[in-house]
């Protein structure tokens, strides 16, 4: 009897493919592995085997398999699983989980290739004279140099070093190339070649201690243990600088002391950097770092050595970190739970890394411990509900206090004239004495560039993106103007373009604005700035944080970057340039975030030997949640936004699901909304609103409509899901509609 085998592909198909399996591997083929597939007229694919079954596909012919890429399965059944569960929550396809999931290097066969090393050795015949080094003498009587070199490497063999690259060779020798170039020449010393890692250093330091925790720190990670007993999630609520870190490192260094493997989550790859190095002294080479700036080659590596054997006990990673394999995953740590950039935005799967490490864990049985000093309402709820462990810890490590927090009216300054641009009196004075004691300060801005608008002071043109509906955002240092969603940019125009006048102005305030204004103020002061403009690359990251750390930057201005939880000593200043701006977005969310961005940059002032001062500039000092601030009333924000959200029927009182239509014609998108959500809505009573423009409608040349689903916790997603899906099968029939874009986002944020 045939035998057949369903494939998912690295496309936005709806199911596996089904295929013939050849008869000569059918005794080798496994579920896990990737196979290289036919697909239309000339074209192959790679995709991964999730079910070999004997049923013939019914009423169509099935292309056969080309070609098995795995010996052994390159994907484990709970990661299949996970990647399943992931299509199915988040409303994509199986073959974008696989897309998202598995490096470039491993959806092709021939993309990945080992690095390999050449190293230099002592030669067979040479090894055996070892015994009587007079002989080699006589060999080598013209040649000191030589001499030298062959006496170091038998030295070094003796003692267990038998090889060498040939800089390391050129260096501890201090010998040229052509003195080894002559050895080789000459038989004494050969040449070979292996494969080596890209991943792990050449020498490991030895491993650092793990510090004792304090009295407040040991409470906490003994009630989590003890919580673990009945909830398999703890919530961990600890106020900036409690020592979170600390407890984790001990939880994980229980956790690997059972052989069991840890994964421990982080929003951004700026935390990364920081955290890592610390990770490192205590873990060594058993860990590994996965994000987006490691290499694909790199990426391929950790990979293989996870599925392998001899498998990395703690991997530290960003949010694409949930899709690798693990064999023995016995905690998941989600570090700052409350960060928005846990969730991905474009392209599918759509999915919230948080949830989604809950549900790895779930699978795997594995304990999870959430992290925050301000914990995302639903997160919080559910621990105030019973469903999570709660542990609280509110005394910073070693009772430092919590930093003053000062609120600068700038409306009323700007009236009375005595703002000095950007900057209240209150943060120019602060910064001034920070400096003077050899500390340092932080300036938060939401907002990168040198100024969001420019206009023309004649005729009112205002420069515009030609494929996204926003304006330009002026870049100063390279002189052009850039839209923040494409990235399309021109030069500054010289005179207005529509008017021919010189009169063109700035409005508004960007990070690099306040770096410039920071000069004219403090110009004897070093500056730094982090942003996306600045922090390009790995090494871009990593520059930035060892100058502040290591007091080569006295002031660092930037924008979210600063607040994902970064360690600092020295900080005795931190200023909140615009709070309106991020208090007023027009969100649900906009207060809980607002509270959550101002509460963690405070946090970063004061950590050490001295009390931090906090200043935020505001035109609305009186304004609840700005209370709440100063106050660092977190249980108070809660209860606010609780009522507001059961009031209007938000999360965690529903669950939300947005549906995007995407089109180059605006008529066109809007008509295919339109009856979408007219086949929807009597399905979904009082649940269906829209469809609406967003507000910013027109992204890359595609004109947007969305529809927003409020859904009560009672009624089944999957029976909903189906719903749209058969929604989006019916338009997609309309030849009107068949090019019109549409998907689904799960729990937007």
């Amino acid at each position: 009897m045939s035998c057949y085998a369903d494939i998912v592909l690295p496309l936005a198909f709806g199911s596996a493919l089904t295929y013939l399996v050849p008869e000569a591997m059918t005794a080798s083929l496994r579920v896990g592995c990737r196979v290289r597939v036919p697909l239309g007229q000339n074209r192959h694919y790679v995709g991964i085997v999730v079910r070999i079954h004997e049923q013939a596909p019914v009423g169509r012919s099935c292309k056969t398999i080309d070609e098995l890429v795995d010996i052994e399965p390159l994907l484990l059944e709970k990661q299949l699983e996970f990647w399943q569960w992931m299509a199915d929550y988040y409303a994509c396809t199986p073959g974008e989980v696989m897309k998202a999931g598995l490096p470039i290097g491993l959806k092709r066969t021939e993309n990945y290739r080992p690095k390999r090393c050449r190293l230099i050795r002592l030669s067979d015949m040479l090894a055996q004279t070892m015994a009587c080094p007079e002989n080699v003498r006589k060999m080598l009587a013209r040649s000191g140099r030589q001499q030298q070199v062959v006496d170091y490497m038998m030295a070094k063999t003796r003692q267990g070093q038998p090889e060498w690259t040939l800089p390391a060779l050129m260096s501890q020798t201090a010998c040229s190339r052509a003195v080894i170039d002559g050895l080789v020449g000459r038989g004494l010393l050969e040449v070979t070649e292996k494969e080596v890692s890209r991943l792990e250093t050449e020498t490991e330091a030895p491993l650092a201690d793990v510090r004792p925790l304090s009295r407040e720190q040991r409470q906490a990670y003994a009630s989590i243990v003890e919580s673990w007993t009945v909830k398999p999630v703890c919530l961990l609520h600890g106020v900036t600088s409690s020592g979170k870190t600390e407890i984790y490192i001990h939880l994980i260094k229980d956790c690997l002391s059972r052989g069991e493997q840890v994964l421990y989550l982080l929003p951004e790859i700026a935390l990364t950097t920081q955290i890592t190095s610390r990770l490192k002294k205590v873990f060594g080479n058993s860990m590994c770092v996965y994000h987006s700036k490691v290499s694909e080659a790199e990426r391929v590596e950790i990979w293989n050595r996870l599925i392998g054997q001899d498998s990395y006990q703690l991997v530290v990673g960003v949010r694409s970190s949930v899709f690798l394999p693990f064999r023995r995953l016995g905690l998941v740590i989600v570090d700052e739970e409350h960060e928005p950039s846990y969730k991905q935005q474009e392209p599918a799967p759509r999915y919230h890394a948080r949830n989604a490490a809950l549900m790895l864990a779930r699978l795997h049985g594995a304990n999870a411990l959430l992290g925050s000093a301000t914990p995302s309402i639903e997160s919080y709820n559910r621990a105030v509900e019973g469903k999570y462990g709660h542990v609280s810890l509110s005394v910073r490590y070693h009772h430092l206090p919590l930093p003053e927090i000062l609120v600068e009216d700038v409306k009323s300054l700007r009236r009375r004239k005595e703002m000095q641009g950007s900057f209240s009196p209150v943060l120019i004075g602060k910064i001034g004495e920070a400096l003077n004691a050899g500390d340092q300060a932080m300036l938060f801005l939401n907002r990168r560039g040198y100024a969001p608008l420019l206009s023309c002071h004649s005729c009112g043109w205002t420069p515009r993106c030609p494929h996204c509906d926003v304006s330009l955002h002026y870049h100063k240092q390279s002189g052009r103007l850039q839209c923040h969603y494409c990235g399309w940019s021109q030069p500054l125009p010289a005179v207005c373009p529509q008017c021919g006048s010189h009169e063109i102005t700035d409005t508004g305030i960007g990070t690099e604005k306040i770096e410039e204004e920071l000069h004219a103020l403090f110009p004897a002061a070093r500056l730094g700035r982090m942003d996306t403009d600045t922090m390009k690359s790995r090494q871009h990251y990593e520059r930035a944080i060892a100058d502040f750390e290591e007091h080569r930057t006295d002031i660092l201005v930037g924008t979210q970057m600063l607040t994902k939880g970064l360690d600092f000593g020295r900080v005795r200043v931190v200023g909140i340039l615009d709070a309106d701006s991020i208090m007023n977005f027009p969100d649900f969310r906009a207060h809980e975030r607002a509270f959550q961005l101002m509460m963690q940059v405070s946090g970063r002032a004061g950590r050490k030997d001295c009390r931090g001062t906090v200043v935020v500039q505001t035109r609305d000092p009186g304004h609840p949640l700005l209370q709440a601030v100063v106050n660092n009333d977190y249980k108070k924000m809660y209860v606010e936004e609780m009522q507001q959200r059961h009031q209007f029927s938000y999360p965690p009182y529903s669950y939300l699901v947005d549906v995007w239509f995407k089109h180059r014609d605006a008529s066109t998108v809007k008509k295919a909304a339109e009856c979408y959500a007219s086949w929807i809505a009597p399905r979904l009573p009082d649940m269906v609103f829209g469809p609406f423009s967003p507000a910013v409608s027109r992204i890359k040349g595609l004109c947007l409509q969305k529809i927003s689903l409020k859904l009560p916790p009672s009624l089944s997603l999957s029976k909903i899901k189906e719903y749209l899906y058969s929604a989006q099968e019916t338009l997609h029939k309309n030849p009107d509609y068949r090019s019109v874009q549409l998907f689904f986002d799960v729990d937007p944020v």
